[in-house]
């Protein structure tokens, strides 16, 4: 009986190796390429009843959330915070200034302007220079000299603009300089970088000028490249030695240089027309009126009715 066993065994394991073989033969000659897509076309269902439990756990998991909508939803909501951060801003600006005043003074009302978010595609390689390239350029109206915020304040200002993209120049780069002011005092100095991303210096400042650490720098509006009131930086140290002609003054910016993904690129308010004042206009609509009148009555102007008017205009 063992015999006949070992026999046994042999005879299946030759069995099984010749079939093996067999296969291998068949899928390395190029002449039974229909066997083979005749054999596969055979197990082709079974490899779909295999991706049968992945198709449906991906089914479910869509029916739930997909990444794509979480991705949608994370990208709106953080667009909605830049808006609402820069609003914070802008109202935190204007709760400093007097409406009376400005209106007594003549001085023009800030008013919203039109904002745009862009994202960061890329940040300088080159450490001596400090900028970002966003995915918008001139053809969404993007101009050089454009002022770009984040949620924060300042980033910086477009320097280059192609037709889908445009490059931003950071404050702290070391050829950028910014007009800022005091929000304690009112006093104005120009931040300029240092080449450092996280720390800018006030250059040229006299040692008996009033400023402090922890002071918040804001833009001034001076130069008409920046609207006034977005925070810039924070004064972290001042020194004042002796034996310099001038204060050390350095702070920190406020805007997450060293992070940023989304930033909001500003169209400034518009120069508004000139127009009269409202008693002038009063009165040439008068003058007008009656000019009308008497055109119409063919009568000769009155003086008692033109001298008033006369010397209104001549005052």
């Amino acid at each position: 009986m063992k015999p006949i066993f070992v026999r046994g065994v042999s005879s299946q394991f030759r069995l099984t190796l010749a079939i093996i073989l067999s296969v291998a033969l068949l899928m390395t000659n190029h002449r039974l390429d229909p066997i083979r897509q005749s054999l596969s076309s055979v197990l082709s269902p079974l490899q779909y009843l295999a991706n049968v439990p992945g198709v449906m756990l991906d089914w479910s998991a869509e029916a739930f959330a997909t990444r794509n909508m979480l991705e949608l939803q994370n990208k709106q909501l953080l667009r909605q915070q830049l808006l609402m951060s820069e609003r914070l801003q802008r109202f935190e600006h204007v709760r400093q200034e007097n409406e009376r005043l400005r209106a007594l003074l003549g001085s023009p009302v800030h008013m919203d302007s039109r904002k745009m978010v862009a994202e960061v595609m890329e940040v300088a390689s080159d450490p001596f220079r400090q900028f970002v390239v966003l995915n918008h350029g001139s053809q969404t109206g993007i101009y050089v000299g454009q002022p770009v915020v984040d949620g924060q304040g300042v980033v910086g200002q477009v320097v280059e603009v192609s037709e889908f993209t445009s490059r931003v120049l950071m404050v702290s780069d070391a050829t950028h300089g910014i007009p800022v002011r005091v929000t304690r005092n009112d006093v104005r100095a120009i931040a300029n970088g240092m080449g450092d991303i996280d720390q800018i210096e006030l250059r040229h400042v006299a040692k008996s000028t009033d400023i402090i650490v922890g002071d918040l720098l804001v833009t001034s509006g001076l130069g008409s490249r920046f609207p006034e009131g977005y925070p810039v930086a924070r004064v972290i140290s001042v020194s004042r030695d002796d034996g310099q002609s001038y204060a050390v003054i350095n702070a920190q910016p406020l805007a997450a240089l060293d992070r940023i993904r989304y930033v909001l690129l500003i169209w400034p308010d518009e120069t508004k027309p000139f127009t009269l004042p409202a008693d002038v206009q009063e009165l040439i609509k008068k003058a007008a009126e009656a000019a009308a009148n008497e055109s119409v009555s063919q009568a000769p102007p009155s003086e008692t009715t033109t001298t008033p008017i006369t010397s209104e205009i001549n005052q």
